[in-house]
C-alpha cells in the first residue's frame, strides 16, 4: 500500500474557523452555501473534511479550494492550501514561458513582458511608509488605554480601543517597511489584549478568548516581554473563572519564559490562586512568598497593571480564603481595602477595591467565628456601583460570597444582598 500524504497542521484554517465562531460543521454548512453563490450548489463539504484539512491530513482539490477560499476570503496560498510543489511548478513555467518570449522579440508575449514590469512598478508604489504622527497618536492611546483600564467604564473604553484596532489592521494590510510592520504588529497585541480584558470584564468570556488567541499571535510575532507574559497571564485568569485551575496553571507556567518585574508579582499571585484552586497548599504559599518578594513600584505599561500593594495584599487574602484560612485572610484583606480607600485611589480601580471589599467579606465567613451580616453587609457595598463599573471579576466573588452565606440566607442582610446581587447586570458598550 502506498503510504498516506500527510501535510503540516493547518493552523491558519483553524484560525479563520474559529475567529468566526464556527465548529467545524458550521464552517462545512457555510461553505455550501457559499458554493450555491458561486454557482456550484453541487459541491458537498462536511465537518469531518474540515477536520481533516487542518489536520493536515489531506488538502481540498481545486474546486473545494476555490470555495474554501471565498468562504474566509483569503489566497489558497494565504491559507496555505498550495503544495510547494505547486508553487515550484508555476515558477518553472514562468520562467520558461520568459525565456520563450524573450526569444520571440516583437511577437506578442512581449506585451505581456511590459504588463509585468508595469504591474511591478505599481506595486512598488503602494508601498508606503506609515505617517510617523499616526503611529505616534496610536502609541499615545495605547499609553492612555492602559491608565484608563483601572479608571475608566470597560464599556465606555471598548468602542475607542476597537476603533484603534481596525485602524490598525487596516495598515498592516498594505505593504509596509519590516520596520513599521513591526511597530504595527506590537500596537495589534496591545490593543487586542485590551479588547480581551475589556471583553472578559463585560461577561463575554468566548470575545475574551478569541481577542486573547489573536493577541497571542501578534505577541508572538514581535516577542515583547510585557506583551507575551501579559496575554498569557489572562488567558490563564479566564481560564481559572471558567472553572479550569488547571488549565490556568498551565497557562501562567508558559508566561513565565517572557518573566519580566513589571509582570513577576501578578504571574506568582496567580499561580498561587491556582494552586489553591487544586488544593495544593505548599505550592501555592512558596508562590505567595515569591509574590511578595517581587512586588516592585513601577509606573503603568501597555498589558498587566502594575502589581500594587494593595493588589498583593488582596491576592494574598483571596488565596488564604479559598484554602479556608479565614482568621488568617483578614487582617491581608482590611489592609487592601485601607489601601484602595487613601486619598487620590479611592475614585480610581473601581474593580479592584471591589474585589478587596468581597475578599474581607468571604474571610469573615470562613473564619471560627464567622460574621455574616457584617460580610453580607460589604457584599452589598462592593456591589452598589455605577452600573458602568460593574465587572465580571466582582460578579463572579460576588456569587461566591452569596454561596459561603447560603446558611444564614433567612438573616435579613443577607437576604438583601442576594437580592440586589439578582440585579447586578453588566454594562454593555456602545454600538
Amino acid at each position: 500500500m502506498p503510504r498516506q500524504r500527510r501535510w503540516q497542521p493547518n493552523e491558519r484554517l483553524v484560525y479563520e474557523r474559529e475567529r468566526r465562531g464556527w465548529s467545524q460543521e458550521d464552517a462545512a454548512q457555510e461553505a455550501e452555501k457559499v458554493a450555491d453563490r458561486l454557482g456550484q450548489p453541487g459541491l458537498v463539504f462536511t465537518g469531518a473534511q474540515f477536520g481533516r484539512w487542518e489536520r493536515g491530513e489531506s488538502r481540498p482539490r481545486p474546486p473545494l479550494r476555490r470555495v474554501v477560499c471565498e468562504l474566509y476570503d483569503a489566497s489558497a496560498e494565504a491559507l496555505g492550501l498550495l503544495d510547494q510543489g505547486d508553487g515550484a511548478a508555476n515558477r518553472r513555467t514562468a520562467i520558461k514561458a520568459i525565456t520563450v518570449m524573450g526569444g520571440l522579440g516583437a511577437l506578442s508575449g512581449r506585451r505581456l513582458l511590459t504588463d509585468a514590469a508595469d504591474a511591478a512598478v505599481a506595486a512598488s508604489r503602494k508601498r508606503a511608509r506609515v505617517d510617523p504622527m499616526t503611529l505616534e497618536e496610536l502609541d499615545q492611546d495605547v499609553e492612555r488605554f492602559a491608565v484608563d483600564c483601572l479608571a475608566v467604564s470597560h464599556a465606555d473604553l471598548f468602542p475607542q480601543v476597537w476603533d484603534d484596532w481596525q485602524q490598525v489592521e487596516r495598515l498592516l494590510d498594505a505593504r509596509q517597511s519590516l520596520k513599521d510592520r513591526a511597530h504595527l504588529t506590537l500596537l495589534g497585541g496591545q490593543l487586542t489584549d485590551f479588547l480581551a480584558r475589556l471583553s472578559f470584564n463585560l461577561g463575554d468570556h468566548a470575545a475574551a478568548r478569541r481577542h486573547a488567541v489573536l493577541a497571542w499571535e501578534y505577541a508572538e510575532d514581535v516577542g515583547q516581554p510585557v506583551l507575551c507574559a501579559s496575554v498569557r497571564t489572562l488567558q490563564g485568569t479566564i481560564a481559572y473563572y471558567a472553572g479550569q485551575p488547571q488549565r490556568s496553571l498551565e497557562l501562567l507556567q508558559a508566561a513565565e519564559p517572557y518573566d519580566t518585574p513589571y509582570t513577576r508579582a501578578r504571574i506568582a499571585a496567580n499561580t498561587a490562586r491556582a494552586y489553591a484552586a487544586l488544593g495544593d497548599r505548599p505550592s501555592a504559599e512558596r508562590a505567595l512568598a515569591a509574590m511578595e518578594r517581587q512586588l516592585v513600584d513601577l509606573p503603568v505599561q501597555p498589558g498587566d497593571a502594575p502589581y500594587t500593594p494593595g493588589t498583593a495584599m488582596s491576592a494574598l487574602a483571596s488565596t488564604l480564603v479559598r484554602l479556608g484560612d479565614g482568621g488568617t485572610a483578614e487582617p491581608y484583606a482590611r489592609h487592601a481595602v485601607a489601601l484602595h480607600n487613601v486619598p487620590g485611589v479611592k475614585d480610581t480601580l473601581f474593580e479592584d477595591r471591589g474585589n478587596a471589599t468581597l475578599n474581607l467579606a468571604t474571610s469573615l465567613v470562613v473564619r471560627r467565628q464567622p460574621e455574616p451580616e457584617e460580610a453580607a453587609r460589604l457584599g452589598i457595598q462592593a456591589i452598589a456601583v455605577p452600573h458602568q463599573q460593574r465587572t465580571e471579576t466582582v460578579r463572579t466573588r460576588a456569587v461566591e460570597l452569596c454561596q459561603l452565606l447560603d446558611s444564614w440566607r433567612a438573616t435579613p442582610a443577607v437576604k438583601e444582598f442576594a437580592e440586589r446581587l439578582r440585579g447586578y447586570q453588566l454594562p454593555a458598550p456602545a454600538a
